[in-house]
């Protein structure tokens, strides 16, 4: 039997082996008795492309068959097409008989004895006329469980400026909880074999993303307490820190550039004793070297003795699967390879794409091999992982799947090159911008950077690029900032070949312009040509 799901537990004790055999197993099911019979969008593009759907039989067919890669765009262009419909098929109402068999099929294929146990019994109930309209009322009530969108989550867009819907069914949200809890076992793991409970935060901004939702469901399920909050929305980040005092909170969860620059700056600046072991998890956003070390100062500061931080990696089209690392410094654990995998490719200059082997950085790359609502196979993400393993981690010993420095190091890349953002010619000179924001926030004397590309005259989209630096100093403010200016442009210049334009901006305007909850580090606000 292959389970549907495995539990932390089970992860302990499987190995990246067993891992790979049960996900084939279920994505040739997946893509044979779910996608092809019931998701239009793939349906099409198999016939377009001339695939037959039984011949793929593991991810990498999807490259040996030249089957195109879907980006956002495609995606937004499509809605309807990417919601599972097993009452249909090219546009034609589809026999109930066939929608069970299709269904039934898919799950003895994949293992779920369980499941195809019940329709098979409730199926012959029908044919058989025995007790045929009770049975007939639990077929229904099983695939409106299975089928019908219930909610939705919302991508951000920041990356592509395209928020787009991704529809979950009652089964999705199921998962999302089996799962969810996995991330937060990894985090706490650390500290939880010696006896340390978790009373448990959630600082995520609320909305329909997938950040609150997931870490709302995991937290609920792993911790001893749980203080439900909505990152400063409902409650001040002041009053948020003396919640987390009063219920002498221990694991916070959140945004990277509101924790550091909203809830932890509220910590350093009150009347507060951090516990003695803490754990973050921090997710939804790059996470810069220079945001880990200030939060890890601050616990320190307020008397944590031990800090254990940690980020975590998802997005709305991987709707309920995740991965987090085991530590800040180690790898991101796919924790629901049952789910989903994450696949890594290189992508060529003449529009193919390749696989790459786990030493090489790749694009990101998702295949759900379970869930329904919206589902994406081939889905490019638009991030880069420097590697990808399968074994034993070197940091926790889980045997499974990992990959490393994900969303950190080298995703301003992937942005030029995936969805055309974050790493820009300025002037001529190619500017990493995360780079570049990067060095600039080490630098002792600046708290915040937004890095603008914008025009030299903005109601002209053909003149010329401007780099456009907004910067909020460390400590009392002065009325020369004359030599930070000189400093900074004097790193750019040598890291960029380009001179920005240097704009001093107080900390709390420019979170606030930079978008408050979910700041945006890097703009390009350039007039497109009409």
């Amino acid at each position: 039997m292959v389970k549907t799901t495995l539990t932390f537990e089970d992860l302990k004790r499987t190995n990246h082996l067993e891992i790979k055999e049960m996900q084939e197993r279920k994505f040739r099911a997946f893509i044979r008795y779910q996608i092809w019979p019931n998701h239009p969008y793939y349906r099409r593009l198999f016939k377009e492309n001339k695939v037959d759907p039984f011949n793929i039989t593991c991810f990498e067919d999807w490259a040996k068959y030249n089957i195109p890669l879907v980006r956002k765009v495609e995606y937004k262009d499509h809605l309807r097409e990417f919601v599972l419909n097993p009452s249909q098929v090219d546009g034609v109402d589809r026999a109930p008989a066939e929608i069970i068999r299709n269904v039934m099929t898919y799950s003895k294929e994949a293992g779920n004895d369980d499941e195809y146990r019940f329709l098979r019994n409730n199926g012959a109930r029908v044919k058989l006329h025995l007790g045929a309209e009770s049975a007939m009322k639990r077929l229904k009530g099983r695939m409106t469980y299975n089928y019908a969108p219930l909610q939705f989550w919302l991508s951000s867009g920041r990356a592509s400026g395209l928020p787009s819907p991704v529809f979950l069914t009652r089964y999705d949200n199921d998962l999302l909880e089996k799962n969810s809890a996995k991330c937060g076992q990894l985090a706490i793991d650390k500290f939880a074999n010696e006896g340390w409970e978790a009373s448990s935060m959630n600082l995520f901004p609320y909305a329909p993303h997938l950040g609150w939702h997931a870490v709302n469901a995991g937290l609920r399920q792993i911790s001893k307490f749980y203080i439900a909050t909505s990152a400063g929305g409902a409650i001040p980040s002041e009053k948020l820190v003396d919640l987390a005092k009063a219920f002498k909170a221990n694991a916070f969860a959140g945004m990277p550039s509101y924790l550091r620059n909203r809830f932890f700056k509220a910590v350093a600046e009150a009347d507060y004793e951090a516990p003695e072991k803490v754990v973050v998890l921090l997710a939804g956003e790059k996470i810069y070297p220079r945001v880990a070390e200030d939060i890890t100062q601050i616990l320190t500061d307020k008397g944590a003795k031990q800090i254990h931080l940690v980020g975590g990696y998802a997005s709305s089209e991987s709707k309920v699967s995740f991965a987090v690392q085991c530590d800040y410094h180690g790898p991101y654990h796919n924790l629901s390879p049952e789910i989903m995998s994450w696949e890594f490719v290189r992508l060529n200059d003449d529009g193919t794409y390749e696989f790459v082997d786990e030493d090489e950085p790749g694009h990101t790359v998702l295949f759900h091999l379970d869930s329904t609502g919206t589902v994406f196979e081939g889905f490019l993400l638009g991030d880069v992982a420097s590697k990808h393993e399968a074994g034993k981690c070197p940091l926790c010993g889980l045997d499974g799947q990992f990959f490393w420095d994900i969303g950190r190091t080298n995703d301003a890349q992937a942005q030029m090159e995936v969805m055309g953002l974050a790493e820009k010619k300025i002037k001529g000179a190619t500017v990493n911008l995360t780079a570049l924001r990067a060095d600039l926030l080490s630098l002792g004397e600046v708290e915040e950077v937004q890095v603008e590309v914008a025009k030299e005259d903005m109601s002209d989209p053909y003149s010329m690029d401007v780099l456009n630096l907004y910067i909020a100093p460390k400590g009392p403010k002065t009325s020369d900032y004359s030599s930070l200016i000189a400093r900074v442009q004097k790193i750019t210049k040598e890291s960029t070949e380009v001179t920005p334009s240097v704009v001093i901006i107080g900390f709390e305007e420019l979170v606030e312009k930079a978008g408050g909850m979910k700041f945006m580090e890097i703009i390009d606000s350039r007039p497109k040509p009409a």
